[in-house]
């Protein structure tokens, strides 16, 4: 029988600069979970970036991805933003919360309540109406003392079918003066603006066992890859050698979405104990170049844990593909030598 012929992708990751591309507006100290869009994807063919402030959702422009407009204010109320494009509309997810929810966390006894909407454009510039697409409705969207919440919306699209990753429940950080996502959940619908039907149990949870989501499951942003899915999580954890909360990025990979391994045992990207990314490296967003053959990654950090504090910033990651494809020498020997494609190229010439 003819052994299957398998392939091994290795991602080399590095910083693009070793500081940040985008700051918070001052005197506010967050700039938070970035989600962007390639010239090619947009109309006047510039970069687009969307990302929140305590105020709610702003909107930036450029032209080379690292020097940026300023920033305007498109949605109150709002965080974690989204950005999907499909058949020339674009879809805006985004968590909701009431007025005032995020400047009034951190006072005790006050509990979160949150929903995932979306909203559509055909430029950028005029939104729809907002649709309420998931609400918290189970056990494991909700804590008794802290309160419901379904946010952190990432869209990616399987056949032909449409599935939603979102983060639910809630967990105290206390150094840092917030709730972080206990779960990770996901929901499918035949399209974008849904109706979502919930998949029955979480997919990711926070681990006491883990040393990099013993805290929370923070979020996930999830790519297709060639016959399989990537995932970008940020899990959340105490470090018990600091005294301190801390998070940083971890990379898996799936063949179903649902069931996750990781590629890499240590996170791709976490906190460097000093500087603007001291504390925290946290949300992303994920999308592959395939002119520059690299994936690009932009990213928050927070030099101190406490959100009045410390000040979070925007910085960008970069993982360059090189692919290697594994070839069984003989049935008789079940080892396997290794042909990179450079190689096997010039053993063809």
């Amino acid at each position: 029988m003819k052994q299957k012929t398998t392939a091994k992708t290795n991602i080399y990751w590095r910083l693009y600069q070793d500081e940040p591309v985008l700051k918070p507006s001052f005197p506010f100290p967050v700039l938070s979970d970035p989600s962007f869009l390639f010239p090619e994807d947009s109309l006047d063919h510039q970069w687009h970036l969307f990302a929140h402030t305590v105020f709610g959702i702003v909107h930036y422009k450029s032209e080379n991805g690292i020097e940026w407009s300023k920033p305007k204010q498109i949605l109150s109320n709002a965080m974690r933003p989204f950005i999907y494009t499909e058949n020339a509309t674009y879809y805006l997810y985004y968590e909701k919360y009431k007025p005032f929810s995020f400047l009034l966390s951190w006072l005790k006894g006050r509990k979160w309540k949150s929903e995932i909407q979306v909203r559509t454009s055909l430029d950028l510039k005029t939104w729809s109406e907002p649709k309420t697409i998931l609400t918290p409705t189970k056990d494991w969207h909700s804590d008794p003392e802290w309160g419901d919440s379904v946010g952190n919306p990432c869209l990616v699209k399987v056949g032909n079918r449409y599935r939603l990753y979102f983060s639910s429940s809630l967990v105290s950080v206390p150094d840092c003066g917030f709730c972080e996502p206990l779960h990770i959940s996901v929901a499918d619908s035949a399209s974008p603006l849904g109706p979502f039907a919930l998949f029955s149990k979480p997919i990711l949870s926070a681990n006491t066992m883990d040393p990099y989501s013993n805290l929370s499951a923070g979020s996930i942003k999830v790519v297709r890859w060639k016959d399989r899915l990537f995932g970008f999580q940020n899990g959340i954890f105490w470090n018990q050698k600091t005294g301190e909360s801390g998070s940083a990025i971890l990379f898996l990979q799936s063949e179903d979405g649902i069931h996750w391994d990781r590629i890499n045992d240590t996170p791709i990207l976490g906190p460097t104990g000093q500087g603007w990314k001291a504390s925290h490296v946290s949300s992303c967003d994920v999308k592959f170049s395939e002119s520059e053959k690299v994936f690009i990654v932009y990213f928050n950090a927070r030099n101190k844990p406490h959100w009045s504090k410390g000040k979070e910033a925007i910085g960008l990651f970069v993982g360059k593909v090189e692919e290697e494809i594994s070839l069984p020498v003989s049935k008789k020997n079940s080892k396997k030598r290794v042909i990179s494609k450079k190689a096997k190229s010039k053993k063809k010439r």
